[in-house]
């Protein structure tokens, strides 16, 4: 089983196609369960006005669901074709909201919030499909289907097409219908989450942690999207978030492709929860974001992207010394849509790569720097004062350098300027900054300022490795937080069974601190909390089984002492052999 916490689903959108599908041996219904819903309608007659929307009870999942059935105008033109005979094209909605959610209002399902709960639309299609008599722009099979959209929260997304059946079936709907989606069926939207306490999300959103660096790192100074925003204006990391595109989620997990949103986030209104409710804490989530991932995510991906969306959750949440297991009291267990267990999946932590993107990008910036000409100068201070795109002749005019001297110095800056499309920009948004950084600091010192950044760097770039302590704190889920009565609080979520086995991890803890984390260990306090829940704390690391190391000097002395007060020859003369004679038998 996997030690790492299971993160819960969150919002999710997905369009299934029904009614054609490329295997021949499965049965192509076409508008068949259309026809059938627009039934619904006829046969709730005069009902609409005295009873209003259809409505059903569910079981699923274990909770009962409240459900009701509406339509609505499409916009569409009706199909020319004699087997179609409806004179209006509408769309149906089916509204379900989970009954046994804290927040379940007691209301028709249409008019709840839906927090555990949400809409299936489905929308009719076939070839040549027009409004206004324009074309619309649909997948063509050449041949009538419908498109059934799910958009659902805190409901497992894997369970999504069960629920689909499930509420077709409660309206008289053949659930036979919705067996087999076509394959093109795709993921529009998908997030999970985790729920931290208040008091240890900080890491997460701190300037130098994982939100803010990835975007700061990996993203380009002008191609592509950038987004990073931080609003801190009701509570400290009250809205903080950062995007990653597709092309640069492999730089984050070797592996990952998904473009995709880290968000640390607070309800609307935070200060109107009370600690012991869990909208006062705010949720990490990742989600995926298709419109800055060119690839498709299909139904049959969704195992997939749940696993790369997972593994940045987690993946972050270590690099910000946060514990990741759900043994760890940084997550709340109160969280009505989230049970805190730990995943049945493998997923995969790495080292984190920012630390070595920082590096190297630094690395790039003083490498060159002690060889820049005038011209590159001059186009280095062009991209970080320009707003726009600049391609290589606007730079040649706008520098007063030819087109060739400019593609030279594109050539010579490799590393730090990238030439995309015929457009010239700085590699990242931290290169952006180190050049900055020294530009301005050079000014008309542009050589002299070399040695003095490059012990900077030294400094900078010093590599902290620490594998050891990783493995340590992944296996105690210990995390580390800073608070004002101590210089670092380290708390451990793993229980020990007895005094014995909490006083064995604190001196490993102790042991393995010092060689990788830091020498001096003064004002490190480490909390452990026992299996039948007593609740140890050690207030300085430093000084921590200091009493111990007394209490063996004050024995070792008294054995000395006895050792020579004793009487060795008057214990053989009374007929009581040395130690090395006594027969242990």
């Amino acid at each position: 089983m996997s030690r790492h916490v299971k993160p819960a689903p969150h919002e999710g959108d997905v369009r299934f196609t029904f009614g054609v599908h490329p295997k021949e041996h499965v049965t192509d219904h076409g508008l068949a369960p259309y026809y059938a819903m627009d039934s619904l309608i006829k046969e709730w007659g005069d009902r609409w006005e005295t009873e209003g929307k259809p409505a059903e009870e569910i079981q699923f999942q274990g909770e009962t669901w409240a459900t009701c059935f509406d339509y609505s105008k499409s916009g569409l033109d009706p199909w020319d074709n004699p087997d179609f005979e409806l004179e209006q094209v509408r769309e149906f909605q089916f509204y379900f909201v989970s009954k046994d959610s804290p927040t379940y209002e007691g209301v028709r399902a249409d008019r709840d919030k839906r927090v555990k709960g949400g809409t299936i639309t489905v929308r009719p299609r076939w070839p040549d499909l027009r409004s206004d008599g324009e074309p619309v722009s649909v997948p063509d099979y050449g041949a009538p289907y419908i498109d059934v959209q799910v958009q659902a929260s805190n409901i497992p997304h894997e369970t999504y097409l069960t629920l689909v059946k499930r509420v077709m079936d409660a309206y008289g709907i053949h659930s036979r219908y919705f067996d087999h989606p076509h394959p093109d069926s795709h993921i529009d939207d998908l997030a999970y989450y985790v729920r931290l306490k208040r008091s240890e999300s900080g890491p997460l959103y701190a300037p130098d942690g994982p939100i803010a660096r990835a975007h700061t790192l990996i993203q380009g100074d002008r191609s592509g999207y950038r987004k990073h925003v931080e609003n801190h204006t009701k509570i400290p990391g009250y809205y903080v978030t950062a995007t990653v595109e597709d092309e640069k989620a492999g730089e984050l997990v070797r592996g990952h492709s998904l473009g995709k949103e880290l968000k640390h986030y607070y309800p609307e209104e935070p200060q109107q929860y009370a600690p012991d409710e869990a909208p006062y804490h705010p949720k990490f989530e990742v989600s995926y974001q298709t419109s800055r991932t060119d690839q498709t995510v299909r139904w049959d991906d969704l195992e997939d992207a749940r696993r790369e969306l997972e593994e940045t959750i987690l993946n972050s949440l270590e690099w910000a010394g946060l514990a990741t297991t759900a043994a760890s009291d940084a997550f709340v267990e109160f969280d009505p849509y989230w049970d805190v267990v730990n995943t049945h999946k493998s997923r995969k932590l790495v080292k984190c790569p920012l630390p070595e993107i920082e590096d190297e990008q630094e690395h790039r910036v003083m490498q060159l720097w002690g060889d820049m000409t005038e011209a590159d100068r001059d186009v280095t201070e062009l991209l970080l004062t320009d707003g726009g795109k600049v391609s290589p002749q606007e730079a040649a005019e706008k520098t007063g350098n030819t087109y060739r001297t400019i593609r030279e110095v594109t050539n010579r800056m490799e590393g730090l300027i990238r030439h995309t499309y015929g457009e010239l920009e700085l590699e990242s948004k931290k290169i952006q900054q180190e050049l900055l950084k020294r530009v301005r600091a050079a000014g008309d010192r542009f050589e002299q300022e070399i040695g003095s950044a490059a012990m900077e760097l030294a400094d900078v770039a010093e590599e902290r490795a620490r594998d050891a302590w990783s493995r340590l704190r992944r296996e105690y889920a210990i995390s580390s937080v800073d608070r004002d009565d101590c210089r670092k609080l380290l708390k451990v979520g793993y229980q020990p069974a007895d005094r014995e086995e909490a006083r064995n991890i604190l001196r490993e803890i102790k042991t393995t601190y010092q060689e990788h984390v830091e020498s001096i260990m003064a004002g490190v306090h480490v909390v452990v909390t026992l299996a039948d829940g007593t609740r140890r704390r050690v207030r300085d690391l430093e000084q921590a089984f200091q009493k111990s190391v007394e209490s063996q000097q004050r024995e070792a002395r008294h054995n000395q002492q006895a050792r020579e007060i004793f009487d060795f020859e008057a214990w053989k003369a009374a007929g009581c052999p040395p130690a090395d004679e006594w027969d242990t038998g």
